[in-house]
């Protein structure tokens, strides 16, 4: 393998996608991978001097961004897409179509994600032991002819869509018992460049990812820049704890099992409406980000979830613990963390990094980049409350430079 992907790991605001726009040039061809379509927007309204396009229904007799985008590869164009679409890219990858292409990526791309869970007795007796399936000694499915030609006979027992992702050749049994989905090898490495744009890159599933595929990358970084972002940070962020949480557990699953324990979810509630009584009583609703297990804050149809309810601030922003890319709550000046993040551990066995280490940085950075959703990106003054002592420590280490140093090594090339 003689590409390299280059990983630019800088701060948050450092200006790397600016610095992306300005580096384009109308003698190459891009496939820029943005995490929103706002980002898509600006990226084209800032690159007038290169021909950028997106997929668009209709195009050529599109019915899907799917066909779109592959008739804008075909044709050779520059585009830029969402990270959703990435992975449907396969098929021209494999072709070769994207071998003139410099591929950008910004934010890293979700390299393994945990798509089904069957009991382990369940898969051995009616996929593998009936010859639906084999799996080999890394995990790798294969769905066999059998399924293939059996398929509506089955169809009542056996997953299609298990047999479909099996089919694509990028589906893995993780335990026994978990199925993981894998972003293809081949869209990091068909490109005639690649380019990451992200910050602590240490702490995604990508460099394990990488390693595990003896994938070669070099990492660019600026500890300079760091120190000063840092200082920046320490200045306009405030850490606060809720005490009245303390000792509450709120990891996904304690969350998820939480809810329909009362004795659990009704201290949450009750902690955000004194908070909200005590401490932010002349805050706009609107300035207010709040973040934790999804149901837990919004159930179907715009109902208050367990956590939402009597907590005045039902009304405030609700956005996912792992939101990555957008400005839309730039205005927001109070956040509230009700998140203890870990990792999967049906993805870090199978990518070979089940260490505390690693889930503490994994956690890291998904709270850093979630508090750069905030007002602080715009280098406004923001309070984060922060109710679980694991990751206010993690949080406050990080933010007076103890972790300043910590850099994944590159693999050799």
């Amino acid at each position: 393998m003689t590409l390299k992907i280059t990983i630019k790991d800088y701060p948050c605001g450092y200006g790397k996608t600016t610095k992306m726009i300005k580096s384009l040039s109308s003698n190459e061809k891009y496939l820029i991978v943005l995490p929103t379509l706002d980002e898509i927007t600006r990226v084209i309204n800032g690159s007038k001097h290169v021909k950028l396009l997106t997929p668009e229904l209709g195009l050529d007799g599109a019915t899907t961004k799917k066909e779109a985008l592959q008739t804008l590869v075909l044709a050779g164009e520059s585009i830029a897409i969402t990270h959703a679409l990435f992975s449907s890219l396969e098929g021209v990858a494999k072709e070769g179509l994207l071998s003139d292409y410099n591929i950008i990526i910004d934010e890293v791309p979700e390299v393994v994600k945990s798509t089904y869970y069957l009991s382990r007795e369940s898969i051995q007796e009616f996929y593998i032991d009936t010859g639906y399936i084999t799996v080999d000694n890394d995990g790798l499915i294969t769905a066999s002819d059998k399924w293939c030609s059996k398929n509506k006979q089955v169809s009542d027992t056996l997953s299609e869509n298990i047999r479909i992702q099996a089919k694509k050749g990028h589906l893995f049994l993780a335990g026994g018992s978990t199925f993981l989905s894998v972003l293809p090898e081949i869209l990091l490495t068909s490109g005639k460049s690649v380019c990451i744009l992200s910050y602590k890159t240490s702490g995604s599933y990508l460099l394990p990812y990488l390693k595990k595929l003896s994938i070669p990358y070099l990492m660019e970084s600026d500890i300079e820049a760091e120190k000063k972002f840092l200082n920046n940070a320490a200045t306009l962020i405030t850490v606060k704890d809720i005490p009245s949480l303390s000792g509450i557990k709120l990891t996904y699953g304690a969350q998820k099992e939480g809810m329909s324990v009362p004795s659990y979810y009704s201290k949450i509630p009750t902690a955000l409406k004194n908070m909200r009584s005590r401490h932010l009583p002349g805050v706009p609703i609107e300035n207010i980000l709040i973040t934790c297990k999804k149901d837990c804050w919004e159930e179907d149809k715009g109902k208050s979830g367990v956590f939402a309810k009597n907590s005045r601030l039902k009304k405030a922003n609700w956005i996912a613990n792992t939101t990555r890319g957008t400005n839309n709550f730039d205005h927001c000046s109070h956040l509230v963390y009700l998140y203890d993040q870990n990792v999967n551990p049906s993805i870090v066995n199978w990518l070979g990094c089940n260490t505390s280490a690693f889930n503490d940085a994994y956690a890291l950075t998904e709270l850093i980049q979630w508090v750069w959703r905030g007002g602080v990106r715009k280098g406004q003054p923001v309070t984060l409350y922060i109710p679980s002592q694991r990751m206010r420590t993690l949080f406050c280490a990080w933010l007076n430079g103890e972790c300043i140093a910590d850099r994944a090594s590159p693999l050799a090339a």
